[in-house]
């Protein structure tokens, strides 16, 4: 049975009334807390005053975003500057065509540009130099393509030239200055018969030719005189590309005599491999020596040709070296009293010849596109390797000459 409160000591009934005030109170306290923090967060919800710091009204971008954070790392902000470094690279897309690489033009990031070219003096700096290798601004297919598709169509601009290599490779060159221009309309003023090209205009009329050599075989001459050949190029001789011995081309003296016999005018070539200029004066004296017992009148020539298909000793040589060959023949034939000329593919003498250096000496062109865009000065122009002509079998090899060195 549970004591009386009112029957107890006076001492235990003290001790009894102190521990029942003491849950009271802290019932009591229990209580206040839980409404204090009922309260607080009332109000915390509710709370309209100001904050210390004003915040923005508009949102922040992206990207700023996630280079002010402090809790994102550089790994993982890497893909963030891979995105920038993408963007930057992209060509801008332009009204036109892009415009052609210039040698020291450093900004030209619109076009595929190789090291070297990169690498290369300003533009000022090639106007000063006396090498047309130096002044010459080259375009490749796929390196500075004139093109903002690349490879797939490579078109010329105004100011160059674009020449195709045996392999197929496209580049194009900036048109020298300072290199004398021909002026044939040929456009408007080529007449094709048969294959067999024909040229006049207000200031001359073109001699058709030929040029022959041991590989032509049995010649009628008589029947060239009637298709209207009025001269023909003879190969005198050439230096072995690999042992560099020369021969006498064994048909030379039976052409040159026939030719003669049957009013044709004649002139003669050298297949050169001379690899420097004592080699080519050996040539020159060669040549001039053979055909000392002819009445030449039409030039004798340089012949100077890549080697397809094989190594040859003159593959080495750099344009300045080659150009140097080039001039020690021409000179040594025009000592001797003959009219030096320079045959050439379009390939040969604009990209690897100095033709600054070679504005003295009359130019036999090769090239097969009828007709040639070739810009610079030429006096033959040899046409086509498949012609066909009365009197021969086979092809033939057709040429124009411009001037009349009958009379010249």
């Amino acid at each position: 049975m549970a004591p009386d409160y009112y029957n107890q000591d006076p001492e235990d009934k003290g001790s009894y009334q102190k521990t029942v005030a003491l849950c009271v109170a802290a019932a009591s306290l229990v209580i206040l807390l839980f409404l204090v923090v009922l309260y607080v967060n009332s109000d915390k919800g509710t709370d309209t005053r100001p904050v210390a710091k004003t915040e923005k009204t508009e949102e922040e971008p992206e990207e700023d975003f996630l280079k002010d954070s402090h809790n994102i790392t550089s790994t993982e902000l890497e893909f963030w500057e891979d995105a920038k470094k993408e963007k930057r690279i992209q060509p801008k897309e332009e009204e036109g065509e892009l415009t052609p690489y210039k040698y020291g033009d450093e900004n030209s990031d619109d076009i595929g540009l190789s090291d070297t070219s990169k690498n290369s003096s300003s533009t000022d700096e090639m106007s000063s130099s006396s090498s047309s290798t130096e002044k010459r601004d080259r375009l490749e297919e796929g390196e500075g393509s004139l093109n903002k598709d690349g490879a797939d169509d490579f078109k010329e601009r105004d100011g160059y030239i674009t020449i195709t290599d045996d392999k197929g490779k496209k580049t194009s060159y900036e048109i020298i200055e300072d290199v004398p221009k021909n002026d044939y309309d040929l456009s408007n003023n080529l007449i094709n018969e048969n294959g067999m090209l024909s040229y006049r205009d207000n200031r001359r009329e073109a001699i058709k030719g030929a040029d022959l050599s041991k590989y032509n075989g049995s010649v009628d001459f008589a029947k060239l005189k009637e298709a209207g050949i009025g001269f023909v190029m003879l190969r005198l001789g050439s230096r072995g590309y690999g042992t560099g011995k020369i021969d006498l081309d064994e048909r030379f003296v039976e052409y040159a005599q026939n030719a003669q016999l049957n009013g044709i005018q004649t002139g003669a070539y050298f297949y050169s491999q001379a690899i420097n200029e004592a080699e080519a004066i050996e040539e020159a004296n060669y040549i001039v020596g053979a055909v000392s017992g002819f009445k030449i009148k039409y030039p004798i020539a340089i012949d100077i040709e890549k080697v397809s298909g094989d190594e040859a000793r003159t593959d080495k040589l750099t344009s300045a070296e080659r150009t140097a060959v080039v001039k020690a023949f021409c000179d040594a034939v025009k000592g001797y009293g003959y009219k030096p000329i320079i045959y050439a593919s379009k390939e040969m003498l604009i990209g690897s010849l100095n033709l600054e250096e070679l504005t003295d000496y009359d130019v036999w062109l090769q090239d097969y596109d009828s007709p040639t865009n070739y810009p610079y000065r030429f006096a033959m122009w040899q046409y086509s390797r498949t012609g066909k002509i009365d009197g021969i079998t086979g092809d033939i090899d057709l040429d124009l000459c411009f001037i009349n060195y009958e009379q010249k």
